[in-house]
């Protein structure tokens, strides 16, 4: 609903897309809708295919909203289809709702409100079966072959972690290198996951592999999860492209071909009548019938805008020049409900009438480059009856000035605190002085640049305020926000490389200590200089005096005979979580001490 406009000096779209918004899960009863569609009266026909409008879904109880975390990254349903999963990258939490509560709330009609279309809405509360906190990013989801078990993506924290859908509890973390997106289980979004293994698809590499120039590949990393622990086993780069979404599927369902000649009809095997070849691109019209001749190769589509009137018969013929055998191109008119799939040397035809006044993307759906997003060209459909002028721009919504003061000074405030963590930051850089190490100064370089920018994002938004369009400024505050995430997520990664630089040497106990507080799960609930899902262990052996050592050990190794301890007790009643027996040996206890003595002695730093 809002398309930004950097030449008009308006932010860019993402500072746009990720205003007060609010994002749904949409329910379906799509039995419900094939009944329907069954009576002529309740549907309207495009290209053929019977559409059920929105007023009809909703007029017969088939169309519903419940609220998801912002910014959700796909609905994931359990295998049972008793649980769905959805993630939001703008929140910690991951949302579990349960199908039986939710065909409960539609049966009763039990609605929250309705959005301004008329589509009821069910109370999240009601709908969920609770929410887990995952951590910073969450994004995408795979089951395991354990009931109850699913892997989660988080982007922000690079790490995968494991947790209980029906419990809520997380079970284990494991860090990657870095910014992961999508995972892939094995058959992991199917109704039989395999377990197995995870494959996280991170979109950055530093510091991972060799450093032969500006370019890093991308990694894929394979991850053991057979067993109690996840177990990171190797590195796959990727020289192309941004690792996205993939499938894993059994080899012995797959039997596949390699290419097509260049202008083949996959359905014929003969030259298609269609078949163009560069250069040979067009534009051809014969009455009210439109002949676009076109080619897409990464990442390009020729022509990239083609004018037709309302009304008109429109036939796309595509070719994809690809001679690469694994580099499809997908194809697809917004709004006009077509699609083609084009293997490298095939040629597409769709066809469909231009009934619907306006200008429409056309785009490449197949992530086929780095470009791929820019992969795209205009359709104008214009009735031949109109005039048309320039429109002023659409509100994105309606607002009283008060509420888009509220809005404004919320934002203000949000960004307030963001730019307290920075400043922390960069107070500790300077403090250990940060300039003694390229790499770390490196780092702070890219993030000052983003820091940079904020002041002339400021600017607008003041001076948007001085005029009295809060909504501009509110525009604005949320770039200034874009920035200062951007610098934050920089220098963080830059305070945790300096704190290795400067901190005191491990010795080879603590080292291994470091190691078997990871792989034993310690740091599912522990974070080394804050309090996370429990307490912070900085400091943990003086807090119990001379038998401090001991009292931990004999904690670690058997916690349970521990939990009517006043201290330990009121730790479980605070974080309402039990210290699980994690079946350390008594020399990895031992070296984990060592691990929190050396924690101790760099105290400072965390």
């Amino acid at each position: 609903m809002y398309t930004g406009g950097i030449e008009v000096g308006m932010p860019p779209n993402e500072a746009g897309m990720s205003r007060n918004d609010t994002d749904y899960l949409h329910v379906y009863n799509w039995k419900k809708l094939a009944e329907l569609a069954k009576d002529s009266k309740n549907v309207k026909v495009v290209n053929n295919h019977k559409i059920v409008p929105m007023e009809v879904a909703v007029k017969n109880d088939a169309l519903f909203l419940i609220p998801e975390p912002k910014s959700p990254h796909g609905v994931d349903v359990s295998p049972d289809g008793e649980y769905i999963t959805v993630c939001g990258k703008l929140d910690t939490h991951a949302s579990v709702y349960k199908w039986s509560k939710i065909k409960e709330l539609i049966k009763n009609k039990d609605y929250a409100g309705k959005d301004p279309y008329g589509i009821p809405i069910l109370d999240m509360k009601k709908s969920l079966h609770g929410q887990a906190e995952l951590g910073l990013g969450p994004l995408h989801n795979q089951y395991s072959n354990v009931d109850g078990e699913v892997y989660t993506s988080l982007y922000v924290d690079s790490q995968i972690v494991k947790w209980n859908y029906k419990t809520l509890k997380v079970l284990d973390k494991v860090n990657v290198h870095y910014n992961v997106g999508h995972l892939c289980g094995m058959e992991g979004k199917s109704a039989d996951p395999q377990g197995k293994y995870i494959i996280s698809l991170n979109k950055l590499a530093i510091d991972r592999f060799q450093n032969v120039g500006p370019l890093h590949p991308q990694n894929h990393q394979l991850i053991d999860v057979s067993g109690k622990k996840m177990d990171l086993l190797v590195d796959m780069p990727l020289p192309l492209g941004e690792p996205h979404q993939a499938v894993a599927i059994r080899a012995e369902k797959l039997h596949g071909h390699v290419r097509y000649t260049m202008g083949t009809n996959s359905r014929t095997d003969s030259i298609h009548e269609g078949k163009t070849l560069a250069g040979q691109e067009r534009i051809e019209r014969k009455g009210n019938k439109v002949f676009v001749y076109a080619t897409m190769v990464r990442s390009h589509i020729n022509p990239e805008r083609i004018t037709v009137n309302k009304g008109d018969e429109v036939t796309f013929y595509i070719t994809n020049l690809e001679r690469a055998q694994d580099e499809a191109h997908g194809f697809t008119v917004d709004h006009y409900n077509i699609h083609a799939s084009l293997e490298p040397g095939k040629t597409s035809s769709i066809k469909f009438t231009a009934d619907i006044e306006g200008v429409f993307p056309y785009y490449c759906t197949e992530f086929c480059s780095a470009l791929h997003l820019e992969m795209m060209g205009y359709l104008m459909v214009k009735d031949p009856n109109k005039k048309y002028d320039s429109t002023q721009k659409k509100k994105m919504q309606t607002m009283s000035p008060e509420q888009l003061k509220a809005e404004y000074d919320k934002t203000v405030a949000t960004n307030a605190a963001t730019d307290a963590v920075i400043q922390s930051v960069v107070k500790f850089l300077k403090e250990n002085k940060y300039e003694k190490h390229k790499v770390v100064a490196d780092l702070v370089t890219d993030a000052m640049d983003q820091y940079g920018k904020i002041p002339e994002q400021k600017k607008q938004a003041d001076a948007a305020v001085k005029a009295g369009d809060m909504e501009k400024a509110i525009l604005f505050e949320n770039m200034i926000w874009q920035y200062m995430v951007k610098t934050a997520d920089v220098g963080i990664r830059a305070k945790d490389a300096l704190v290795r630089l400067i901190a005191t040497k491990q010795s080879a106990a603590a080292a291994a200590g470091e190691k078997a507080f990871g792989e034993g799960g310690c740091g599912g609930c522990h974070v080394i200089g804050k309090v996370s899902s429990g307490p912070d262990l900085t400091g943990v052996l003086q807090r119990h005096g001379e038998n401090g050592e001991k009292w931990v050990k004999d904690f670690i190794m058997n916690p349970e005979k521990m939990y009517t301890d006043p201290y330990v007790k009121g730790m479980i009643d605070y974080f309402n979580l039990r210290m699980p027996n994690q079946h350390m040996d008594e020399k990895e206890t031992k070296n984990i001490i060592e691990y929190l003595k050396w924690v101790d002695q760099n105290a400072n730093l965390f």
